[in-house]
């Protein structure tokens, strides 16, 4: 069927020129209010059981909203009256920053030991090191072999000290996010009232990023005032997440920058023309415009793993240009002789059918993303696929407007010189076309092997770069202070009721006094004893730093009991004589009697041995309904550990799901493009094969899949797949007009393989820039594209043309069919 109809609109390439500013315009101002969202919860899965575990467990006990900030002094120790001076101005200088709750440091920690008192002096209450008669050698060596506090607020060697920085919550987010999620489990996502809570969500979030990014620039800028009294780093699970996307955001204005400077030099050594150079980066720039344009104007936020999109799409846009300049070249060389408006009309109807699909097939890589079940990862699907339909629509529309506004280029003598690559895999690919195809058989068995050895072994601090000052900070608490990423072991008894416990025994208060904690006497000798055992398993496996538990709060009692354990008496004695103040960070986040449960607190050892982090979940369960007698259902593990290792498990999970989905999209595409089951089926080996041995090669090289590098088989395959179009389609017009698959080849490099081989560098070159940056999983997705990318190169100009020439047979030419190939 002819589409010489669709092309009109090149008559009146002024008022497409006018339509594309006001359609600029329009984007220019809704891309003013597209964000980056920087908060915790973009790395976990939304509507998943975990995340609910976690939400529910941090309304009882409190959740990972805290930093760390350590302080060494300069040439002194940390606990003596200088040192500690600082410390405290340190700390009230973090108590006065907006949106900190608390602090507590080992100002506030109760000495017991320095000097020495008993029990029974409890009651009339406990040192600190603000108390007056302190001894400050006693009170270094009690809090360095502290249970309790030994890395939590003071280093194992007694070097350092830190503050723990409690965050306070947003009430106003809280409530309208449990609004939310009310109305989405009830079903009522279509209703008029979640369309208002939504667009309510999404304000309140929007001020309370801005909020907490304020907050940490406040306590980085504390941190900075005592920089000259000592050696201070800072740390905690909302500092990460806010620093990933700030080095993302730097990124994208640094080596965004860098990448279009390659990009221009890539365009002026493979055209060597100015119009060449400028009018593929004017395209891709303005399908980037209206992209941002249109998701700001949808109110959809960019999070780390969608942070490329705009590189993607600029490459995606270029890499349509310039198979439309090469042909457009060829007609110059080959029908001279043509008008302007009949070369770019020719070229823009010869070239529709293989880049309509080119993109069509594109967008149903990227669209396997939007069935993670992962929001920020379906929002990266959906975003690409709106970009490429929108880079497409740029590509047909301005691309041919301006090269209309042109003056008419006149003929070199040439279409382009000769890639000495390119021919020479040609020439491979003719007479060596079996050694390629058992090269390729060979390379697919290694990496089937190689995929069997990939992880989801992700560490936070090897996200950045070690010069980073957030790295550092993560390294040293890590190794220093216990662990860095949480995870909470929350065990279920029978509530705390009131009535049934009597107090009588209590000889801390006369029948007169108000009991400041009635509570107390929910806990028993039992109860503590089975929270023990689970407490001394977590300490014994070798990835786990501090755990905190009622069990740590039990041993330091147990050093004024003769190291005995406590009777159900004297728990409840040394519990009503904690001061109430004190209760908010020894007792309450770690025991809750009116909903009955015990908390344990953990934290990972990053730098520790690499270890399954489902598999330690499931392990600890097994072992409180093997050796503790609780059900599986009264022990549930929970923390950030849990919920980013299921976010990327279910990524990963997603993606082999879709992977079926992906290739028989890309099949369909080829088949109603190429009309031939056979050539759809080779189309599917080059970039399959591309793909896999990318994510083999991280698999032999112990390189853990991220949550950006998991998406790099996606790329590969929608990206790579373009060469595999383009070059499918110039090869049956040369087989029907040679008739011999091996001249085909020939022509078929000579002509589509110099696009192939520019596009192609041209997509390396822009992702290889990311290697430089300070973000690690940058870095690994920047240089394993680029990986993916030239091997999807070969394999396109290698081994498909080889598999096309051992499957056709010598038939009579067609000397009819044109294809304008100039030689």
């Amino acid at each position: 069927m002819s589409t010489h109809w669709l092309f009109g609109y090149l008559h009146w390439p002024r008022t497409v020129l006018l339509l594309s500013l006001l359609l600029l315009l329009g984007s220019g101002y809704y891309a003013s209010l597209f964000r980056f969202d920087a908060s915790a919860d973009t790395l976990v899965v939304e509507g998943d059981k975990d995340l609910a575990t976690y939400e529910r467990v941090a309304a009882i006990f409190g959740g990972d909203d805290f930093l760390f900030l350590t302080f060494q002094p300069n040439n002194r120790q940390p606990i003596e009256p200088d040192s500690l001076v600082t410390l405290g101005q340190i700390a009230d200088d973090l108590s006065q920053v907006e949106g900190v709750q608390s602090v507590f440091s080992v100002l506030d920690a109760p000495l017991l030991k320095s000097p020495p008192m008993t029990l029974a002096e409890l009651a009339d209450g406990f040192r600190t090191l603000r108390s007056a008669d302190v001894d400050f050698a006693l009170a270094q060596d009690e809090l360095v072999n502290s249970p309790f506090f030994r890395e939590l607020l003071i280093t194992a060697d007694g070097t350092a000290t830190a503050i723990k920085i409690d965050l306070a919550a947003n009430m106003e987010l809280l409530a309208i996010t449990d609004q939310r999620d009310r109305l989405r489990a009830a079903g009522n996502t279509d209703s008029a009232e979640w369309t208002s809570v939504s667009a309510e969500f999404r304000r309140v979030r929007e001020a309370y990023l801005l909020e907490r990014e304020q907050l940490i620039n406040d306590t980085r800028a504390v941190k900075a005032k005592y920089a000259s009294a000592g050696t201070l780093h800072l740390g905690g699970v909302p500092m990460i997440a806010a620093d990933m996307i700030t080095y993302v955001k730097r990124d994208l204005s640094v080596f965004g920058g860098l990448v279009l400077v390659l990009m221009i030099a890539a365009l002026a050594i493979f055209f060597r023309h100015l119009r060449w150079v400028v009018l593929p980066i004017l395209t891709a720039g303005l399908s980037v415009a209206y992209t941002v344009g249109l998701l700001g104007f949808l109110d959809w936020q960019a999070t780390v793993i969608s942070s490329n999109f705009i590189s993607l799409l600029g490459i995606t846009t270029i890499s349509l240009t310039i198979h439309l300049i090469v042909h457009y070249r060829e007609l110059l060389h080959t029908q001279a002789d043509l008008a302007l408006e009949e070369r770019v009309a020719t070229t823009m109807r010869e070239k529709f059918a293989p880049c309509f699909f080119t993109a069509l097939t594109t967008m149903a890589a990227f669209g396997s993303l939007t069935v993670s079940g992962i929001v920020p990862v379906e929002d990266f699907g959906w975003m690409m696929c709106m970009g490429i339909l929108l880079s497409f629509f740029t590509t047909y529309t301005f691309f041919p407007a301006v090269l209309l506004m042109m003056r008419k280029e006149v003929p070199t003598g040439h279409s382009g010189r000769v890639n000495h690559f390119v021919r020479a895999l040609g020439e491979l690919t003719r007479w060596r076309p079996l050694v390629i195809a058992l090269g390729a058989l060979v390379l697919a068995v290694v990496a089937y092997f190689g995929i069997q050895r990939v992880s989801l072994d992700n560490r936070f601090a090897e996200y950045f770069d070690d010069s980073t000052e957030i790295y550092q900070g993560m390294r040293y608490i890590d190794q220093q202070l216990g662990g860095t990423i949480p995870f909470d072991v929350v065990l279920s008894f029978p509530p705390y009721v009131e009535e049934v416990f009597d107090e009588e025994d209590d000889f801390f208060f006369e029948e007169e006094e108000e009991d400041p904690y009635p509570e107390r006497y929910w806990f028993s000798r039992g109860m503590l004893d089975r929270l023990e055992q689970v407490h001394r398993f977590l300490e014994a496996q070798p990835q786990v730093g501090k755990v905190l538990s009622l069990t740590a709060l039990e041993d330091f009692a147990r050093e004024f009991n003769d190291g005995e354990k406590l009777s159900s008496l004297e728990i409840v004695a040394v519990l009503g004589a904690v001061p109430p103040h004190l209760h908010e960070e020894l007792i309450q986040p770690y025991a809750s009697p009116q909903t009955g449960h015990l908390r344990l607190s953990g934290r990972i050892i990053e730098s520790g041995p690499a270890f399954d982090r489902e598999e330690f979940g499931q392990q600890i369960i097994a072992f409180g309904a093997d050796e503790v007698s609780f059900t599986e259902d009264e022990v549930e593990v929970t923390g950030m550990m849990v919920l980013f290792n299921g976010m990327l498990k279910q990524l990963l999970d997603s993606q082999i799901d879709t992977l079926s989905y992906v290739l028989g999209a890309v099949f369909v595409m080829f088949l109603v493009l190429l009309r031939s089951i056979p050539h759809a089926l080779l189309g599917m080996i080059p970039n399959t094969l591309a793909a896999a041995t990318v994510i083999a090669a991280m698999g032999y090289a112990g390189i853990p899949l991220d949550m950006m590098t998991t998406t790099i088989a996606a790329i590969c395959i929608g990206i790579g797949v373009d060469d595999t179009i383009h070059y499918l389609h110039r090869f049956r017009l040369e087989y029907a007009r040679w008739g011999d698959a091996r001249v085909a080849v020939s022509f078929s490099h000579a002509s589509i393989g110099r696009a192939l081989y520019f596009t192609s560098v041209t997509v390396i070159v822009g992702f290889s820039v990311l290697y430089f940056s300070n973000f690690v999983p940058t870095v690994m997705f920047g240089l394993w594209t680029a990986v993916a990318m030239f091997l999807a190169l070969i394999a396109n100009l290698a081994l498909l043309p080889a598999l096309l020439v051992l499957t056709h047979a010598k038939r009579p030419p067609d000397p009819t069919v044109r294809t304008d190939v100039a030689y």
